[in-house]
């Protein structure tokens, strides 16, 4: 399983008791903003230490990150322990990934799921995001299916990118919900049009199999442009099939040779393989694999080397990493990943 991500907002929402507080916080934003971590430091330690909610949570971040004060995750999760009985959201959520993961404190999946939990109560989107994937996997809860597809919903319609990808990906493989490839699109669209690069290279698959959408292949190159241009590794792959078989641009070995070896520096197996093959002068590598269901349209016409890398099985933002071979252009990872602190 992939490192579970978990996105912890920082807020600053100036919501403090007394005018000092105010003063105190306006102070560290302008530090952090600067990236004066020293002075947002010095800022916000005496209202932490006199029981300000929000400051305890940045500096714990602060002390979780090492920034303008030496390292000390013990110390973060106190902070955030704090801050966190006090009913700030963000702090709740990332005390939940410090106990998944064991942090600064002995890990407990089932009081990082209440953490997790309670700040989605309060509508924070990660947190909504990071329960779901516990569901997803049965960590801390009872596994079910249905429940993560409901939390990450909430999520999703909230404008969490990270849930709108895993959503998409749920509705492909019917998990916790009726299988839809119509519905998949949709949400891989949402978080496609934030930038979401495993999201961009979904749909960059659905436009060279003709999934839901007619095919095309010059659209599909540029959506796995957009993810491959932010290092991901799959989309750089799969750009790398299309100049190889001259797919919706001009066919050019040197550029497919050259993403080819972006994606395998990025760790990706298959990418060294199709190098290799280049190198060799032979035509393309088998079908598609790592794909979820759907991904292999068009991919079998031929028996040229077919973009792969599509969906694989989605984990918890931070909780695993469990990957569905089905056949079709490699799809991104939907993998449940484990949580990561601040």
């Amino acid at each position: 399983m992939h490192a579970l991500f978990l996105c912890l907002w920082f807020l600053l929402i100036a919501v403090p008791a007394f005018a000092s507080a105010s003063t105190g916080l306006s102070e560290a934003a302008a530090a952090m903003e600067r990236k004066d971590y020293t002075a947002a430091h010095a800022a916000l330690t005496p209202l932490a230490e006199s029981g300000n909610a929000e400051a305890q949570y940045v500096l714990g971040r602060l002390y979780a990150a090492g920034q303008g004060c030496r390292k000390d995750e013990a110390k973060a999760a106190v902070l955030f322990r704090k801050a966190a009985r006090q009913g700030e959201p963000s702090a709740q959520n990332s005390l939940g990934a410090f106990l998944l993961e064991g942090r600064g404190v002995g890990k407990n999946a089932a009081e990082a799921a209440e953490w997790f939990r309670k700040a989605a109560d309060q509508g924070l989107a990660a947190a909504a995001y990071n329960l779901a994937l516990l569901y997803a996997e049965g960590r801390g809860v009872a596994k079910n299916p249905q429940t993560a597809f409901t939390w990450q919903q909430r999520a999703a319609n909230q404008g969490y990118a990270p849930s709108q990808y895993v959503l998409g990906w749920m509705h492909l493989h019917g998990q916790g919900s009726q299988r839809s490839e119509t519905n998949a699109l949709h949400w891989f669209q949402q978080a496609a049009g934030q930038g979401e690069a495993k999201a961009q290279n979904e749909l960059g698959s659905f436009y060279a199999q003709g999934l839901a959408v007619p095919q095309d292949y010059a659209k599909a190159a540029d959506l796995y442009r957009q993810a491959a241009d932010q290092g991901y590794a799959p989309a750089q792959y799969n750009l790398g099939v299309l100049y190889e078989e001259g797919l919706g641009q001009t066919r050019n070995t040197e550029e497919a040779r050259r993403w080819y070896r972006k994606a395998s520096d990025g760790g990706d197996k298959d990418a060294l393989a199709a190098l290799d093959l280049l190198d060799k002068g032979r035509a393309g590598v088998t079908s598609a694999k790592k794909g979820g269901k759907g991904t292999k349209k068009g991919a079998q016409k031929s028996t040229q080397k077919s973009v792969k890398k599509s969906v694989k099985k989605q984990t918890a933002s931070g909780a695993g990493k469990a990957q569905q071979k089905t056949s079709g252009k490699k799809q991104g990872g939907s993998d449940v990943q484990t949580p990561s602190a601040p």
